[in-house]
């Protein structure tokens, strides 16, 4: 019986990759079969991995994981929550099966990781987990080269000129956001980026990527 449930789910797993998710380099397929759904997480860095971090839009149990060339174990031995982080190693092109509950829950976040450092391009599903994902490699980058950090904060606006006259209108040239952004810790750049938003009625990563030319920034920063 035990045989007979895996093929049905990898059976339900190949019809539902016409769903799959997609980012850049990276591969999130997910799919519900009966009361639990199913992530199927594929290496496409091209080199070997040393463990992952996935988040969900839910609170989660972990039922069942499952590598195909490697190992991954959680960090910290927790089967709930709705962030994990898994370590251990895992071969180009190599895959990572999660099974949860609730079915309902979706993953919003997936990267990579080697050596501690993240690597390939990240997996975001919300407008959170995107700034997230943002955060993260601006202060990265700011911290390798300020130069580079402004270059690129500066090429961003450059193609979003309502966004810089939406700016001047309340008070903030774009040189005295990117001399702020120069030295905020990563918490004050997230309230910024949220402040933003809200500001402009944005509430959905469609709605954020229909409203900005993030180009610059994505090629930037690899996402």
């Amino acid at each position: 019986m035990v045989v007979k449930a895996k093929v049905a789910v990898l059976v339900c797993g190949f019809l539902a990759l016409g769903g799959m998710a997609l980012a850049g380099g990276e591969q999130v397929r997910e799919f519900v079969v009966g009361d639990r759904a199913i992530g199927w997480f594929t290496n496409l860095t091209g080199a070997a991995v040393g463990g992952f971090h996935v988040e969900f839009d839910q609170a989660v149990t972990i039922l069942y994981k499952v590598e195909i060339g490697g190992l991954v174990e959680s960090a910290t031995g927790a089967s709930e929550g709705a962030e994990f982080d898994f370590a251990g190693e895992l071969v180009p092109y190599g895959l990572v099966e999660l099974d949860w509950q609730p079915a309902t829950a979706k993953v919003t976040l997936f990267q990579w990781f080697s050596d501690g450092k993240p690597v390939g391009s990240p997996y975001y599903a919300t407008l959170p987990a995107f700034f997230k994902v943002l955060v993260q490699g601006l202060v990265a980058l700011r911290e390798r080269s300020p130069d580079q950090f402004t270059a690129l904060l500066q090429g961003f606006f450059e193609v979003n000129p309502d966004l810089v006259a939406t700016l001047a209108d309340a008070g903030i040239p774009t040189d005295m956001l990117i001399s702020s952004l120069l030295t905020a810790p990563t918490e004050g750049i997230m309230n910024l980026l949220s402040t933003l938003v809200e500001g402009f009625g944005i509430k959905t990563l469609e709605d954020f990527q229909a409203a900005l030319d993030l180009e610059p920034l994505l090629q930037g920063l690899g996402l």
